[in-house]
């Protein structure tokens, strides 16, 4: 029988009614474990919503250490350990979730940023990477190419010892996946109804709709699927393209720069408002299933480069959820998914034509649609919260301890760099002398400790020498 356990869950997303990926995640994360577990839910920026199962709480200021004392269970996201270190010594068994490689992110998100401002960012967010891995005992990440990218992180940190391979050779007991889920009940439950077309201006009730559900953020390439649509609408006047959401909701501010570069390519193309429409703000996660049902293709479009490859779409997921056929950018995980599942069309980066060509052999031929919709519905079973969150589920039933969490067995930081630094160079010594003689060895010992010495003291009085002066003494020097 499974033991009721205390578990805290920590996000640093808005709780609320306008949810972004990390605060959807850690709320199913609560609901799933709700079932047999008292859970108690917290944010360090906002909470603002509430549940049957589980208590929401105020995780900011001066309100977390109340919440997190007595628990048994701490699972925690993104910079929340960085910013309150204290959670590692209550002697809770540490869960944490990886699914967002967040330095990743910053390398490219940052790009705007000034040198000094991008390099304190991201500066930020290794060392939350840092303090995580040196302190969890069981990590979740969202795919096998992101635990292949996480145990080359936690080896260089001294995290995969003897250890942790003996107490599981496969290191599953160590980081296992959670990708992130969808819900078991269908978009449209209850009897909703839609939310696209015959309610935002400009598309009709028979129009064919493509969406884009989620954020345009800079790693995004909204600008190619926006001229693919301007190709595409002499023969398809029906085609709308919607970009669902435009504005975070735990950010003051998100007008990326490709988000200002593909409303501007739409207004060029004049395509907004009439093919091309951006929703402005941020759909409430409990109405996003009526924006799903609503439309017929999910989009992703994205550029190229270290994000992508280690990426795991939250917008993908909801697509299998609402049952949509999917077109989108080769390179990340889920690209392998649609083309190897059949879920839809897969084009290479920038590739306009290709673009234009994929959405139209889809949504001209109504049995691939058909036939891609039956794949995705298939697919989507293994996505569901309590399959995709199972490692978890089952680590919670009965929890172990890292048996090196907190003290990796390889030292890390500063005293690595000097044991190691010393250890190089009492290997040249040795080396030296073996080819060279003691003698040797001391001579040059002895000159070399004396320029070290004499060197800061003489080289701004050398600089101001004239250059007849400083040839001579240059050779005497060699």
């Amino acid at each position: 029988m499974t033991r009721r356990q205390n578990i805290l869950i920590i996000t640093d997303d808005t709780l609320g009614p306008r949810m972004a990926g990390p605060a959807i995640r850690a709320w199913n994360i609560a609901e799933l474990l709700s079932t047999d577990h008292e859970v108690r839910l917290a944010s360090t920026r906002k909470a603002e919503a509430s549940s049957p199962h589980f208590a929401v709480c105020d995780g900011s200021g001066v309100m977390l250490p109340g919440l997190a004392e007595g628990m048994d269970i701490i699972i925690l996201q993104g910079f929340t350990l960085r910013a309150h270190p204290w959670l590692a010594h209550l002697g809770a068994h540490l869960v944490m979730d990886m699914y967002d490689p967040v330095h990743l992110e910053i390398l490219e998100g940052a790009q705007d940023s000034s040198p000094a401002s991008r390099n304190r960012e991201l500066a930020g967010g290794l060392e939350a990477l840092r303090v995580q891995f040196e302190h969890g005992d069981f990590f979740l990440c969202a795919s096998e190419r992101q635990r292949d990218l996480w145990l080359g992180h936690m080896s260089a940190l001294g995290r995969v010892n003897f250890a942790t391979y003996q107490q599981d050779s496969t290191l599953r007991k160590l980081i296992d996946l959670a990708p992130f889920g969808i819900e078991g009940t269908p978009p449209l439950a209850d009897g909703a109804s839609g939310a696209i077309r015959g309610v935002i201006d400009g598309i009709g009730a028979d129009d064919t709709v493509l969406l884009w559900a989620g954020g345009v953020y800079n790693w995004f390439d909204p600008v190619t699927l926006i001229d693919a649509v301007g190709d595409l609408v002499a023969e398809i006047p029906t085609l709308r393209l919607l970009f669902m959401g435009t504005k975070h909701p735990s950010l003051d501010d998100l007008s990326t720069t490709v988000l200002r570069q593909g409303v501007e390519r739409a207004r060029e193309r004049e395509l907004l408002g009439t093919h091309v429409f951006f929703r402005e703000g941020w759909v409430p996660y409990q109405d996003r299933g009526r924006y799903l049902a609503d439309a017929d293709v999910g989009v992703s479009t994205h550029v190229l480069h270290v994000e992508t490859a280690f990426s795991f779409r939250t917008r993908m997921v909801d697509y299998l959820w609402a049952g949509l056929p999917i077109v989108c950018t080769e390179g990340d995980e889920f690209a392998g998914i649609v083309e190897q599942q059949g879920l839809g069309r897969v084009v290479r980066q920038g590739d306009r034509a290709g673009l234009a060509r994929a959405l139209r052999e889809l949504l001209s031929d109504p049995a691939e649609l058909a036939r891609c919709r039956a794949a995705v519905a298939v697919t989507a079973e293994r996505f569901r919260w309590p399959v995709a969150l199972a490692p978890l589920v089952a680590y919670c039933a009965d929890p172990w301890r890292a048996p090196d969490a907190g003290r990796p067995q390889r030292p890390v930081g500063r005293g690595a760099d000097l044991g190691s630094r010393l250890d190089d160079r009492l290997a040249y010594a040795r080396e030296y002398v073996a080819v060279n003689g003691l003698g040797r060895f001391v001579v040059v010992g002895a000159r070399r400790s004396v320029e070290a010495i004499l060197r800061p003291l003489l080289m701004p009085m050398l600089r101001r020498l004239p250059e007849p002066v400083k040839a001579p003494l240059r050779r005497l020097a060699r």
